[in-house]
């Protein structure tokens, strides 16, 4: 019986930390692709300035479409971010206002707004109250989990399940609370621009 209720036990450890791990990694991984693929879009580009592929192009074709297109990618290559030409500078400007990282920059430029001459925040209020119950939620859990953890350890343990089940009340609200966090980290971002954005206006 205890080692079926070990077996049970050890099963249910290995799933759980396969799905927080997943979780955890999911924007870790992302990061990791897109650094290979900027390092290998700055070879590409390096390579084009070295062999003159500009020269073999008529003056309309380089001034429309490829000189523009080698500015995006030169951006995309250095900062991460997607934009075409015409935003490269507000994103530029953007950054020098707030000085802000580009890596955080580009974590909240899904709530840009980019149709005015400067970049603005553009937070729906569902955003913002999904952000405010996130973080509400966030101090709750690590509170309720501190709590409970405290309360359980007075109690003597009488094998490794009742551990499990101790260390369990204060690591599963905590990692909860933490995806919580991760989970509306673009808003919060974007709320602190906001709000920095308002001090210098």
């Amino acid at each position: 019986m205890d080692l079926i209720q070990g077996n049970i036990i050890t099963t249910m450890l290995t799933i759980f930390g396969t799905v927080i791990v997943a979780i955890l990694g999911k924007q870790s991984l992302a990061d990791v692709f897109d650094f290979f693929q900027r390092r290998k879009l700055k070879n590409l580009l390096n390579d084009l300035e070295t062999y003159s592929v500009m020269d073999k192009f008529d003056d309309d074709f380089k001034t429309k479409f490829v000189t523009p297109y080698l500015k995006e990618l030169y951006f995309f290559s250095l900062t991460g971010i997607d934009a075409n030409e015409e935003s490269i500078p507000k994103y530029i400007d953007f950054k020098n206002r707030l000085n802000y990282t580009w890596t955080k920059i580009k974590k909240a430029k899904q709530h840009f707004d980019l149709n005015s001459s400067e970049i603005k925040i553009n937070l729906s209020i569902y955003e913002r109250i999904c952000a405010n119950i996130a973080i509400v939620c966030f101090i709750i859990l690590l509170l309720g989990g501190t709590i409970l953890f405290t309360y359980l350890n007075q109690f003597k343990t009488q094998g490794i399940r009742d551990i499990l089940i101790i260390l369990s009340s204060l690591i599963i609200p905590a990692v909860i609370g933490i995806l919580l966090i991760r989970a509306v980290g673009s808003i919060l971002i974007a709320k602190q621009m906001e709000n920095r954005l308002n001090k210098i206006n």
